[in-house]
């Protein structure tokens, strides 16, 4: 539960947060988080707390994915394609404490190598506004008994 404080009038305004997963066909959870997003909440304003007007509010429901992705790409393009996810300066690292510890929890359970240090010169143009890029890791592709690779 997160609570704000209105300095000015001490009164809090609570916000929960719930952290779930979801599996199923893309279009089917599409659809479910375009319906939850669209949601709005009454929400009462008790004196003026954080700055509004006493009265009746609606609240948008705020829905934020945490997703986890794997990215498959030619090994000679290593550096280009890190610069590109985690820009020059953050190098794939959250910017909260507790994420670190996650992280370093899931790079093990998936047997990942940690993300390296990489030459960030070269960078493709890509649109980043407002999402964390966090790194969990690399790996190696696997090979088939054959030989052939499993991109």
């Amino acid at each position: 539960m997160m609570q704000y404080l209105d300095t000015k009038t001490e009164l809090k305004i609570v916000i929960m947060h719930i952290v779930l997963m979801t599996r199923g066909i893309k279009k089917e959870v599409d659809d479910f988080i375009n319906q939850l997003q669209g949601k709005y909440l009454p929400f009462q304003v008790k004196e003026g707390a954080a700055g509004l007007p006493k009265g009746d509010y609606q609240l948008q429901m705020r829905v934020a994915p945490v997703q986890l992705w794997d990215i498959s790409f030619p090994e000679q393009h290593r550096d280009l394609v890190l610069t590109t996810i985690f820009g020059k300066t953050g190098k794939g690292k959250p910017i909260n404490r507790f994420m670190d510890k996650l992280v370093f929890g899931l790079r093990k359970m998936l047997k990942l190598k940690p993300i390296p240090e990489y030459d960030t010169t070269h960078e493709m143009p890509i649109n980043k506004t407002a999402i964390e890029m966090i790194g969990i890791g690399l790996k190696d592709d696997y090979e088939f008994p054959d030989g052939t690779e499993a991109i």
